[in-house]
């Protein structure tokens, strides 16, 4: 079914920085990092119900109706369409997950092709799924949140916030010039002043060579939040610290160079964005002393890198090539975390009896060396995590996780924050059996 569409906004020019961060690590790993997924419709829902829907996002949101041009060995340029066409397909008693699959395993020819697919499947002639997936350059997990919310209620004011054009237009301004350059001066100082991070080969490489595995806990967020109010200090910056403390611990390393995802939605004009605006920003955690004493130095740096974490990221990355020409190749460590809570939208996620942990995937695809991706609340919490074995087995992986639990819980418990020190709390670590599921799309 050809669905027609048309919006405001229409245009060329470069990618804005948050566009050409995901562009670059699209092209590194290889896909297009889809997004979105399946859902069941209500009873009664037509095919001009859904298509009403696809016109909706197709008309309202510009990175839903823009595609790449390339000339020459640069990034791309973007041309945002004012209006188009776009199918809709409709399938009869198809597997709506056999869809989703096929929908992600095609890259996105953003070229030819519009970042969004979209499909309804009826089965015995009634409407019963929709599946939409999108190219990560349409939006991000903020940005995604937003677009749901909207949709919902097919709000028609305007959309808030700069375009991605008009943000590239006010990047490429004397403000943002200097914004860039002060973000890529954070990055080089802290890169060449921290200790060789030293990380020692994995003792345990596998094939395929990057796991997946999730973490359910009721007891994390409790814990950290418990831990940081006793401190005197908000809780978000606990789990970073915690991260830090367990990661010294099954590794080694103390001064720990962690790249945390920031929304910059609070960044004027990038609210109501739903293009991709999120970046990473540099933050590095000394690990010495009590939790109270890494909760202070963690709640310092993850401010500053937050302020660091917009820029172009060619840019940063000659900067970074720098320093691995001048100190080697480990200062590129890419060890992230992403506590997708902070974005104001909170996921519901399991809660079991117990804590509970299980490799879900495993892959040859390319993917992060360590990601931490949190979803939840401050009731239970559901941590994915990205490993490469070549840089972690995935023993020790699972029990970086692990020590994540415990150092919240003896911060949490002690009678006064300053006695909780990274000595104090037991890098042993509860034995999980492995779970045996079906692999799962990261």
């Amino acid at each position: 079914m050809r669905v027609t569409f048309e919006g405001g906004g229409a245009g060329t020019g470069p990618l804005s920085w948050g566009q050409l961060d995901i562009w670059l690590k699209m092209t590194t790993l290889g896909h297009s990092l889809a997004m979105g997924g399946t859902r069941p419709l209500p009873p009664g829902t037509t095919i001009d119900d859904v298509a009403g829907e696809l016109r909706y996002l197709m008309s309202r949101y510009e990175s839903m109706r823009t595609r790449l041009v390339f000339a020459g060995d640069g990034p791309p340029h973007q041309v945002v369409h004012g209006a188009g066409a776009i199918d809709l397909e409709v399938l009869d008693d198809a597997d709506p997950a056999g869809v989703e699959a096929r929908f992600r395993a095609v890259p996105f020819d953003h070229v030819h092709e519009w970042p969004v697919r979209m499909a309804v499947v009826r089965t015995a002639g009634v409407c019963s799924h929709v599946v939409l997936i999108m190219s990560h350059l349409v939006m991000d997990g903020a940005g995604a949140v937003r677009m749901m919310t909207e949709t919902d209620a097919r709000t028609d004011t305007p959309v808030e916030g700069h375009s991605a054009l008009e943000q590239a237009r006010l990047q490429a301004s004397p403000a943002g010039v200097r914004q860039n350059a002060a973000s890529l001066r954070h990055w080089d100082t802290h890169l060449r002043a921290i200790p060789d991070p030293g990380l020692a080969p994995s003792r345990d490489v596998r094939t395929p060579r990057h796991w997946t595995g999730v973490l359910h806990s009721t007891v994390l967020p409790a814990a950290l939040r418990t831990a940081a109010l006793r401190a005197g200090v908000e809780p978000a910056p606990a789990l970073p610290a915690a991260f830090a403390i367990a990661f010294a611990q099954v590794t080694g390393v103390t001064v720990v160079p962690l790249r945390l995802i920031s929304s910059n939605r609070y960044r004027a004009g990038l609210a109501g964005v739903v293009a991709p605006v999120s970046q990473m920003g540099l933050c590095v955690i000394d690990t010495a002393g009590g939790f109270t004493d890494v909760l202070d130095r963690t709640r310092r740096a993850a401010l500053t890198a937050y302020k660091h974490a917009y820029y172009n990221r060619h840019d940063l990355n000659a900067v970074i090539a720098g320093v691995v020409a001048d100190r080697g190749p480990q200062f590129s460590l890419d060890v992230s975390l992403n506590d997708r809570r902070l974005g104001g939208e909170l996921q519901d996620v399991p809660r079991p009896e117990r804590s509970e942990f299980a490799w879900v995937d495993r892959s040859d695809e390319p993917s992060s060396a360590l990601f931490l991706s949190v979803d939840g609340s401050d009731e239970a919490v559901e941590i994915t995590m990205y490993v490469d074995s070549h840089l972690m087995a995935p023993s020790e992986a699972e029990a970086l996780l692990w020590a994540m639990e415990s150092i919240a819980v003896a911060a949490a418990a002690s009678s006064s924050s300053s006695e909780s020190s990274v000595s104090s709390v037991s890098s042993d670590v509860p034995h999980v059996e492995e779970a045996v599921v079906a692999p799962t799309s990261s």
